[in-house]
């Protein structure tokens, strides 16, 4: 396929921010932030957009940990007791060229056709807190109807996506990039679980703009989380 029939195939395409996930899960006592492919590789992940890293206790408000993260190229971790954590990852803007994606705005790229701001969040949960159901406060967000800590591998299980605290509808639904239905007119959507161990679920909301920058707004959120047993 030559440059021109590729581009022509982008234009018609969906355009999602990366196509990586941005996802917290727990490892021994710690908290890992990663950025890539969750179960294949990761990439190197920018710790200077990472603008917020919070830990919601068992009580309290949520806390900001990012001080307390070890960063290495391909992670953030923290060690903390935390019964839900998420991060949030201001990923930029981006445009389509004809030479494909670039991580700048609309304004600098004269033959950009398509931009948009990308904004990632990643949660994770203990589900057998009862904190687990309670919204942590992100912009984008999942929050589980369903009591997971009951929830096995070919259950059904009930999510609400928020969006600035509001449950937002048409909002897609996914397990490994599989699209499996969008949010209704309460924010919810049902799906079944299909790990046995973690599974890792994402939402994702495009919205248009008005900006001589980016045409449109990006949000992508992922909730990972331990099936039962």
């Amino acid at each position: 396929m030559n440059k021109l029939a590729l581009f022509v195939g982008l234009l018609v395409t969906p355009v999602f921010a990366s196509a990586h996930d941005l996802w917290l899960e727990k490892v021994g006592d710690a908290l890992v932030l990663r950025y890539g492919h969750r179960g294949g590789e990761t990439l190197a992940l920018d710790a200077a957009r990472v603008k917020s890293l919070r830990c919601q206790g068992a009580v309290g408000a949520p806390a900001d940990v990012r001080g307390k993260a070890v960063v290495t190229e391909r992670e953030l971790k923290v060690t903390a007791k935390c019964a839900s954590a998420a991060a949030f990852f201001d990923g930029g803007t981006w445009s389509l060229t004809p030479d494909g994606e670039k991580n700048l705005p609309k304004s600098r790229c004269p033959d950009a056709v398509k931009a948009w701001e990308s904004r990632q969040f990643a949660k994770w949960i203990d589900v057998r807190s009862p904190q687990a159901r309670v919204p942590l406060g992100e912009r984008f967000e999942i929050v589980p109807v369903t009591d997971l800590a009951t929830a096995h591998n070919g259950d059904k299980a009930t999510f609400r996506v928020l969006l600035d605290g509001t449950p937002v509808s048409g909002a897609t639904l996914a397990i490994d990039h599989k699209p499996l239905g969008e949010t209704d007119s309460a924010g919810e959507v049902r799906v079944k679980i299909r790990a046995t161990d973690i599974e890792s679920v994402s939402a994702s909301l495009r919205r248009p703009l008005r900006s001589p920058d980016a045409d449109a707004e990006v949000w992508e959120a992922s909730l990972t989380f331990e099936v039962a047993k």
